[in-house]
Formats: structure tokens, C-alpha cells, sequence
């Protein structure tokens, strides 16, 4: 199994050019995510509850904080994928979002010919070491893939607003962002926001789409991403910090979640690059 991935860090979020071929769990981001096959093992993914198998000409969206997986049979060629991740409040100001939107009504969009092929040449693109240009070419290629998702939306729901959240599990989020690296036990914050284990699992899942356990991992995948990112810390450090036993137990999560080894993760973000626009550049010479 060869597993393998490039980082392109951007205004928009960052975008991986990734080589996997094991399977990755049900789990979600808070971020916008876009996924385009390009070549290998395709696999099958359920998104929502929907599978969707990716293939030449769709590309797969996925709303934040929607829960996903992705599979593949064994033996197969690993498959190569582009995964975007782009934040909420770049997309939203770019496009005229309100909050609570959700970004895609369908989460398989058909591509036109054209938009199909610049996907395929995109990774060249990367690799060419323009930034200024990879920069207007990930962000004009997110600006059309979204063009279709509008067009997929129906008719009598231009903007699909999910409603405001209950108090209760406003304050269970917090708990639970305020203690990432500690082990949980989710019958303790359920009983810290006044609810039974039963309701407070399907209030959570009726309001942030997802179940605690699930949006658990998220946070933690996300300080695990974060420290491997911005610090030197060693494996087994890391993943004591984050409330694991074992570095072998973090490892399997963060692949399982991310489709490579934390290792392999830790040596991309250290040779990404950030693709900035000539005006956020100017901005930068000016501070």
C-alpha cells in the first residue's frame, strides 16, 4: 500500500494531492470539503448516509461537519485523489453565504467536460512552482465547482439554513473544544448540560448532524493536524497529549481518519507550500 500526500495551503484553506488505499472511518471537518478522484482505486464513499462512488467527471461535496467515509476493496491500485478544505468564512464572503447554510444540496456534482479535465491538470499546475498562479487557479476552479453546486440547488431553497442551536448543546461543544486532549466520557457532559445520555445523543445528532463521538474525533484530528503542523513535538507526545494510550493507537486514528500515517503527514506540512494572491503578497511586504 502506498499511501502519500501534498499540501497546498492557500487564503481558501488548503488542498491535498493524496495517494491512499486504505479505508478511512466515519468521520467529518469542519471545513468545506470537495473531493475529486483522479486516478487508481476510486473506492465507495457515504456521504450523509448517501453513497456515492467517485468517478471521471463528478466531483464529491461534502458540508461541514457532514459525516463521511470511504472505502476500498483490498489488493487495489491506491487511489489518487484531490481533497479541498476550505473554510467557511473564505467561502461564505466569497460567495454570499449566510451562516448555517449548507454548501451543497447533493453531494455528487456532475462536471461539464472542460471543468472535468482542469481538475485532471490541476495537480501540474502545483507542481509547476508558480504560487501566484496555483493560488487564481484553486480558487477559480472552487469558484466553478461551486457554480454547479448552485445550480444543483432547488429552486424553492436558493439557501438551505439549518436553525440556531440549543443552549445545551452550545455548552456541550464548549466542554468539549475546552477539553480535547483529555479522555471523555460522555455521560458526564451530558449530565453537565442537564440531559440523559439517550436525549442528549439525539439532540446532538438532530443539531450538529453528526454524533458526539464523531464530532469528537473531529476536534481531535484537528489538534492533531494543528500540532503536527506547528510544532516538533514527538509522536508519542502528541498523542499523550490528545488523551491516546499508545503512539501505535494514534497512529491507526490518523490514518484512519486522514488516509496516511501521522509521519507522512508531519514531512508534507513541512515541504507545503502556501499559495498566495499578488494582493495578499502586497499585503504582506506592507506590515
Amino acid at each position: 500500500m502506498t499511501e502519500s500526500i501534498r499540501l497546498f495551503r492557500g487564503p481558501f484553506g488548503h488542498v491535498s494531492l493524496l495517494n491512499v488505499g486504505g479505508n478511512l472511518v466515519t468521520h467529518a471537518h469542519s471545513e468545506v470539503h470537495i473531493v475529486i478522484w483522479l486516478a487508481g482505486s476510486a473506492g465507495t464513499m457515504t456521504v450523509g448516509g448517501r453513497t456515492v462512488v467517485p468517478e471521471r467527471g463528478v466531483a464529491i461535496g461534502i458540508n461541514s461537519f457532514e459525516p463521511h467515509n470511504h472505502t476500498f476493496a483490498e489488493s487495489e491500485i491506491p487511489g489518487q485523489f484531490l481533497a479541498f478544505y476550505i473554510d467557511w468564512d473564505w467561502l461564505a464572503s466569497r460567495r454570499g453565504l449566510r451562516a448555517g447554510t449548507s454548501a451543497f444540496a447533493e453531494p455528487v456534482m456532475q462536471l461539464e467536460r472542460w471543468l472535468a479535465e482542469a481538475a485532471q491538470f490541476l495537480p501540474n499546475r502545483l507542481a509547476d512552482g508558480d504560487d501566484e498562479f496555483a493560488a487564481y487557479e484553486l480558487e477559480r476552479f472552487i469558484d466553478h465547482v461551486m457554480d454547479v453546486a448552485d445550480a444543483a440547488r432547488p429552486k424553492d431553497a436558493a439557501q438551505m439554513i439549518r436553525g440556531g442551536r440549543d443552549f445545551r448543546i452550545r455548552k456541550a461543544l464548549a466542554l468539549m473544544e475546552a477539553n480535547v486532549g483529555e479522555r471523555i466520557c460522555f455521560d458526564d457532559v451530558a449530565r453537565s448540560v442537564g440531559l440523559s445520555r439517550p436525549h442528549f445523543f439525539a439532540l446532538f445528532k438532530e443539531q450538529m448532524s453528526v454524533t458526539p463521538n464523531v464530532y469528537w474525533n473531529t476536534l481531535r484530528i484537528t489538534e492533531a493536524m494543528r500540532c503536527l503542523q506547528s510544532s516538533d513535538e514527538s509522536m508519542i507526545s502528541v498523542a499523550c497529549n490528545l488523551g491516546f494510550t499508545t503512539q501505535g493507537n494514534f497512529s491507526r486514528f490518523f490514518r484512519e481518519h486522514t488516509g496516511v500515517p501521522p509521519t507522512v503527514y508531519r514531512s508534507a506540512s513541512n515541504e507545503g507550500r502556501f499559495v498566495a494572491t499578488a494582493s495578499e503578497r502586497g499585503a504582506e511586504l506592507c506590515r
